[in-house]
């Protein structure tokens, strides 16, 4: 993988400049109130935020390695950044600039470190750190941004400085809370949360920070907060530039600092990165090391100026995506926006409430440390779960880097428990013969990097074949790992096969759950599962109750508002499956799940083309930019529908008059035919047993008239 080249950059421009400049207005609305937050409640200036965002679009984008992510300032750090400021003199006020100066040179070597790391190429060691660990670091960091948001939102003061300490001062941050703010911050995190339940297109692509400041900034009008409420910005912009100062270099948490920041810098944005690719509509692969030096020199820069240091930020990137980017130049006119804000909007930025702020970031720490991450911990499998829970608990009671730490050493302990000898801990055993490994002993993420390496240089032959009949246990991170290669390999049509891992029982019926040799797991059946399967016994199918990964129903333009994350509930006919999918929602700030049931079978010769519903938003857009496909005969069947194809002349020969007639019929279904797979389904949501076989029937009676008018 390589560089994205200046060539290439500016064809970008040239073929995509209005999606992206229209996203990256889009995303600057969402960035603006988030970075105001995160700068705040990081002990810095409100600007250093902003400065931070802007570097990262202007600089980082055209030097980092990914197509897609948002560069700033991100509420995972805010831990970081507070604890570097508070152990390097104190937080930043108006009146005294605390340990500012010093925490910005930690942040300048830190950026130079996290640049160094890009350069060795260590980006790779991402796929190092266990996904429970990780999870539980951010968990812990949801915890404790909601902790100490709660103080300024119900406009009181914190005095302990420690995490126990300010926890135990909530009884009495409610007992003299500010009604007014408390309100405002309430307001703001139930809009926040309602706007993940909606369904409305039209709602969802308004950013929900801005209705956040749509609402709160006349609220705080009408009941005259005083100015230490709101958020401040200096009148010369060019004077709130800060210089770094090395003073105190020579000190210990100056290097505690520059350590933590670089290290959780690095494994975020890696995370983060890998993240997008997934929601990446064309599938493009970042290049993790080119990345993390673009940004670790915008770290460098952002400090050498006042600002914060920097990731890829998951829940501005994902928007990005949402609202149809198509290079980097988004994260580069987010940034253009930002600095044209706080030159020219000054005066409307001054309006916004710190509590409204401070809403908008309990629930960024509640999405880190939601209910369903621990819900999904646990179906993951016990020793994950313990992984996640203890990895959580011991950087809430210590620290980010012991707690992940921690977590690694006891993820290895399970491993060891598992059989794994110690000097077999970073060794992959396998045997090669022609396009198989016979692999041996156990696979875990402490040996995974030595079996990444071997499977990538198979890449070029197209074939691999895995043979797992000598392995004792698989642990859920190799299965999560392996399971993107496959989707990865099956995307370039070459072909990777997992065989004998079948004799190995699964933990849970999670599709990534750890394996090990022996025992046995039944999965519950519910009165669902039971239903499925007498249909299936009425049919002749097959039915499986557990979950798959769920390939088949990725990379569709009519699911492009999620992320598929597996399939189960199984009915399997000869060249056919029909499940219950869930998936991820994208533009959610939350990660709303969405589960809903369909039907896919492999393409055959059929044009490409997306059959939706034509939503007023749909139709607003198509009277601007074209793309629907009529049907003057039809007026019925086009004023309902949206039939969009690059195939147009094919298209049309496919929808003839009998296949128009029966879709006017049954106006409930949405179609959609990819490079690989025909997907049909009804509305985004589980259906019954009866909607179940009615599904069937259409397909059944559909699919036949394309196939004669494809002859045709």
């Amino acid at each position: 993988m390589s560089t994205i080249s200046i060539k290439s950059g500016l064809k970008h421009l040239k073929n995509h400049w209005k999606d992206d400049l229209l996203s990256g207005f889009s995303v600057s609305l969402i960035a603006l109130p988030l970075c105001l937050g995160i700068a705040i409640a990081s002990g810095f200036p409100p600007i250093a935020g902003i400065f931070a965002a802007i570097v990262g679009g202007i600089f980082v984008s055209r030097f980092n390695g990914s197509y897609l992510t948002i560069a700033g300032p991100a509420a995972g750090l805010i831990v970081v950044n507070l604890g570097a400021i508070e152990s390097l003199g104190g937080v930043w006020t108006e009146s005294n600039p605390g340990g500012l100066p010093f925490a910005l040179a930690a942040f300048v070597v830190a950026g130079g470190i996290i640049a160094l790391f890009g350069l060795l190429k260590v980006g790779k060691l991402g796929d190092f750190f266990p996904t429970a660990a990780v999870h539980g670091m951010l968990a812990a960091i949801g915890v404790i941004i909601i902790v100490k948001q709660l103080f300024p939102a119900l406009g009181v003061k914190a005095m302990g400085k420690e995490f126990y300490e300010i926890l135990a001062e909530i009884p009495h941050a409610f007992k003299n809370m500010d009604w007014h703010e408390g309100l405002i911050a309430g307001l703001s995190f139930l809009i926040l949360f309602v706007h993940t339940k909606m369904k409305s297109k039209l709602i969802k692509k308004i950013p929900a920070p801005l209705i956040v400041l749509l609402i709160a900034v006349p609220v705080a009008e009408f009941f005259h907060l005083h100015g230490n409420t709101f958020v401040d910005l200096p009148n010369d912009i060019s004077k709130s530039l800060v210089a770094p100062n090395f003073g105190k270099i020579a000190t210990s948490a100056f290097w505690i600092a520059v350590v933590t920041i670089a290290l959780v810098s690095s494994i975020e944005s890696i995370l983060s990165a890998l993240a997008v690719d997934q929601l990446d509509p064309k599938k493009r692969k970042s290049n993790f090391n080119q990345d993390l030096i673009g940004l670790g020199g915008g770290t460098a820069i952002a400090g050498a100026i006042g600002g914060l240091p920097m990731i890829s930020e998951i829940v501005r990137s994902s928007a990005n995506i949402g609202y149809g980017a198509k290079s980097q130049w988004s994260n580069f006119f987010h940034g253009v926006f930002l600095l044209i804000f706080i030159l020219l909007l000054k005066p409307i930025i001054e309006m916004i409430p710190l509590s409204a702020l401070a809403g908008m970031l309990i629930f960024t720490g509640f999405r880190l440390a939601s209910p369903k991450e621990f819900k999904h911990m646990w179906a993951v499998g016990k020793s994950q779960f313990i992984v996640f829970v203890v990895t959580l608990i011991v950087v809430l009671a210590t620290d980010l880097l012991i707690g992940i730490g921690v977590g690694i050493l006891l993820n290895m302990v399970f491993v060891v428990s598992k059989g794994q000898p110690v000097k077999n801990l970073f060794k992959v055993w396998y045997e090669e013969k022609g396009d198989t490994l016979y692999l041996k002993g156990g696979l875990s993420f402490s040996n995974y990097l030595g079996l990444k390496k071997k499977i990538a240089s198979k890449f070029t032959t197209g074939k691999l074949i895995l043979d797992f009949s000598n392995v004792d246990f698989v642990d859920h991170n190799v299965m999560h790992h392996l399971e993107g290669i496959q989707e990865d390999w099956k995307r370039e049509n070459k072909s990777i096969e997992l065989v004998t891992l079948e004799q190995l029982t699964p933990v849970s019926e999670y599709p990534t759950a750890g394996r090990k040799r022996g025992g046995k797991f039944e999965i519950s059946l519910s009165r669902r599962d039971i239903d499925l399967q007498k249909l299936s016994d009425k049919y002749n199918f097959k039915y499986n109750p557990g979950s798959i990964f769920g390939y088949e129903f990725k990379n569709f333009k009519l699911l492009s508002n999620m992320t598929v994350d597996r399939a189960q509930n199984i009915i399997m006919g000869s060249n056919f499956q029909i499940a219950d999918v869930q998936a991820t929602e994208r533009l959610n700030l939350d990660g709303g799940t969405i589960n809903f049931t369909a039907f896919v079978m492999p393409k055959t010769d059929k044009p490409l083309f997306c059959l939706g519903n034509l939503s007023f938003f749909d139709s607003l857009t198509d009277y601007f930019s074209p793309k629907d496909i009529r049907f003057d005969s039809h007026p019925d069947f086009s004023n309902f529908y949206l039939l969009t194809s690059e195939y147009e002349d094919e298209t049309r020969k496919l929808f003839t008059p009998n296949v128009l007639d029966f879709l006017e019929k049954n106006k409930d279904y949405k179609i959609e035919v990819n490079y690989q797979f025909i997907l049909i389904f009804k509305e985004q949501k589980v259906l019954s047993i009866l909607e179940i076989e009615e599904l069937l029937t259409f397909s059944r009676e559909l699919l036949p008239m394309f196939v004669e008018n494809l002859k045709k």
